[in-house]
This record gives C-alpha cells, sequence and structure tokens, in this order.
C-alpha cells in the first residue's frame, strides 16, 4: 500500500535522499516533488546522517546511494533494512552490473534506479514502488538458479547486533575496539563473532576480512 495515501486522502510523504553528490540530491529531490505532493524532503550526506534521520521517524520512502564517504558496502544496506524493515529504501546507483542489482533486491531493497535514468523513468520508479512493486532496471534478471546461496542471503541471517559485528571485524578491528565503538562488552562481542562465523561459514577473522572486502561495491561490482 502507498504509505502517502490514507483512505483516499493524500497525506504529506516524508522523504530521506542519501547521496554525498549536491547535485544528483537536488535533481532527485526535484523528480520526489513532481511525483508526489505535498512532500517534505529531507537530505543526508553519508551512512551517519542517514540512520541519524531515520531514528527521527515518519519516513515513507528512502533513496539510498552505495557508495557514500563512510559506507562499508552492501552490509550498510542490510542493517538499514533490518532496523526500519518497513520503510521502502531504494538504492540509486551508476553501478549497472546485474549481480549489484541482485544482492540489493536481496537484502529487501523494495528498488534499484541507476543515476543515468530519465526523470520520466525516475518517476514512474517512485510511484511504482510505493504501490508495493519491486522496480529494477529493464531487462534486469533477479533469477539466478542453481547457485549456492549468495553472501547477501547468507548475511540476511544476521541479526542487526550480529552485522554491526561483521562490519567492524571486516575492517580489521579489534574486539577491545568493537566493544567500544558498540558499547557493549568484550564478551559480548565474542559470543557475537562466534555465531557469526557460524552462519556465514567462516572460520577466523581474515576470512571475514575477505568476505567484507567482497561485499563493498566498486565500478566493477562486488568479486
Amino acid at each position: 500500500a502507498n504509505p502517502c495515501v490514507y483512505r483516499g486522502a493524500r497525506m504529506k510523504a516524508k522523504v530521506l535522499i542519501a547521496d554525498d553528490h549536491p547535485l544528483f540530491r537536488n535533481a532527485l529531490a526535484g523528480i520526489v516533488r513532481a511525483a508526489l505532493r505535498p512532500v517534505e524532503i529531507r537530505e543526508a550526506t553519508d551512512y551517519r546522517e542517514t540512520f541519524g534521520a531515520l531514528r527521527e521517524g515518519g519516513f515513507g520512502l528512502v533513496f539510498v546511494d552505495l557508495n557514500m564517504p563512510d559506507a562499508n558496502g552492501l552490509a550498510d544496506l542490510a542493517l538499514l533494512k533490518k532496523t526500519w524493515p518497513q520503510v521502502p529504501m531504494v538504492v540509486v546507483s551508476q553501478h549497472e552490473q546485474e549481480d549489484v542489482i541482485r544482492a540489493c533486491i536481496g537484502h529487501n531493497a523494495s528498488g534499484y534506479i541507476v543515476k543515468s535514468a530519465s526523470p520520466a523513468s525516475i518517476k514512474q520508479a517512485i510511484l511504482k514502488i510505493l504501490q508495493g512493486e519491486t522496480w529494477t532496471p529493464r531487462g534486469v534478471s533477479l533469477e539466478a538458479a542453481g547457485r549456492a546461496p549468495s553472501l547477501a542471503e547468507k548475511i540476511e541471517h544476521l541479526t542487526p547486533a550480529q552485522l554491526k559485528v561483521f562490519v567492524e571485524m571486516g575492517q580489521g578491528k579489534l574486539n577491545k575496539q568493537i566493544a567500544w565503538e558498540l558499547n557493549i562488552t568484550e564478551a559480548t562481542v565474542k559470543a557475537h563473532i562466534t555465531t557469526v562465523f557460524r552462519k556465514l561459514g567462516i572460520q577466523n577473522r581474515a576470512q571475514a576480512v575477505r568476505l567484507a572486502e567482497r561485499h563493498r561495491v566498486r565500478d566493477s561490482g562486488p568479486l
């Protein structure tokens, strides 16, 4: 159901645009205003600001770039969706590789918009997503039959707390550093790490770092 419409009466939509490029934020904001009226638009330039804004609540739609300055790859998207599962989140990215798009939808993104898309296409995507549909670029197949479970599917089994530990561990941080960063005890960190290893099918921290590195998105897509 469209979160911006209630019993036939249009309510004011609250939309978050998270992207570190001001020109793209302004362009997307213009398209959103054309698609949704009335609308309140908030902006964020990195993931720290994105999480801070979402804690205020009330958002009916979120656009998020994969490659903001403090990005930890697709793990950020996974954590956003685990923390606010009911909020439609749309990835906006320059990447056009199908494996990147499939991974984002695998992390429960409501859609994937390539930044090179036309304003008319983006407007159509917004309306479709708010009707509950999943939007991907034309010609992209989300099916990949006969394959082993993807990293995105494995990460979906982590709780938000476990995912945060995985992200910190993937940056090469020690247990004491992770405990301080997340304001938890070292014993809790160790317990989370044990569960993360089991759920992801890995045995040590070096594998966790390599896995986190694979989960990042570059111009060539995930490794």
